[in-house]
Parts: structure tokens; sequence; C-alpha cells
């Protein structure tokens, strides 16, 4: 059972790491949802000056009663100072190894399951996708109030991942 458990983990979590790449870096979707600040000098300096450290705020305060106005918006924002995009090196090892994590126990389950063909292994890898899709981003879209198009698409991103990877593990495992 190691074998194919190891194979599926690092040949799995690799194709679904590359599909994230591609999606973010090459594919335009994600700047469709994505939004540029008007001014964003301007916001990093009055951020920086009334952050005082690294981590998640939110507006209004998150305080017994507290509402946004009508012409007040909500804000949920994480500040970490310091983030250089040119050297992605640990953010990449990081995102790799979480893939492949993942693909450990998504094949670890496909081992404990009933004996498939590989159309229904493909799936049930697929169907992960998609629960982990619908577990992540939704509660995020629920009780944040993340856009609709930034909760699909990330949910769109998971499922296609995850098909691929199926793709792949499905095919490894012999059963």
């Amino acid at each position: 059972m190691w074998k194919p458990l190891i194979r599926c983990s690092i040949i799995g979590g690799i194709v679904v790491f590359l599909w994230l790449m591609v999606s973010w870096m090459v594919l335009p979707m994600h700047k469709t949802v994505i939004n540029k600040f008007a001014e964003p000098s301007e916001v990093s300096s009055t951020i920086m000056r009334y952050a005082p450290q690294d981590g998640v705020y939110v507006i209004p305060s998150m305080e017994e009663g507290a509402t946004a106005k009508e012409d007040q918006p909500f804000i949920l924002v994480n500040i970490r100072r310091g983030v250089n995009f040119k050297d992605m090196t640990r953010s990449i090892i990081t995102g790799v190894i979480t893939q492949m994590i993942a693909a450990f126990f998504i094949t670890y389950l496909l081992l404990q399951a009933k004996s498939m063909k590989y159309w229904n292994r493909v799936w049930f890898v697929t169907l992960i996708g998609l629960i982990v899709g619908i577990l992540s981003m939704i509660p995020n879209w629920n009780w944040w109030h993340f856009p609709t198009a930034w909760t699909i698409l990330g949910i769109f991103d998971l499922v296609v991942g995850w098909f691929l990877g199926g793709l792949v593990i499905a095919k490894l495992i012999k059963k």
C-alpha cells in the first residue's frame, strides 16, 4: 500500500500545484476578480500608519452590535509587511508540499474505498476537490462577504485541479 500511496502523493500533488500555478499565473480569469485601488500608495501609507502590526483587520470592528453604515464599506484585510513577490521560493515549496499532503490523504481514502473502475476513481478524487472547495470558499462568501465571482473561481480551481490530479492518481493506483 505504501508504494502507490507515496507515488500518488508526489505526482498527484505536483499535478494539482501545476494547475493552480497555471490558473493564477497564465490564465486571465483571476485578474477579473481582483480589483486595484485608485491610489495604492496613499492606501498603503494610511494602512501603515493605522495598522500597528501584521494581522487581520475588520471595519466595522467585530464588537457586539457594530454595523457598517450605508455609506461605510465593510473591510476585511490581511496586513503583512515585507512580502516579496519576486522571490516566491518558500511559497512555492510550501504550496507543492501542501498539495502532496492533500494527495496523500485523498489517495489513502481512495485505497480504503471499494474497488472502482478508472473513471469512478477520477470522479471520487474530483468530488473531494468539490467538497474542499465548498467547505473552504462558501464560509468566506457567507461570513466575510467575499464576492460571488471570487468564491466560484476558488471552487472551480479546486475542482479542476483535483480532476487533473484524479486523472493521474486513478491511473497510478493499482487495485
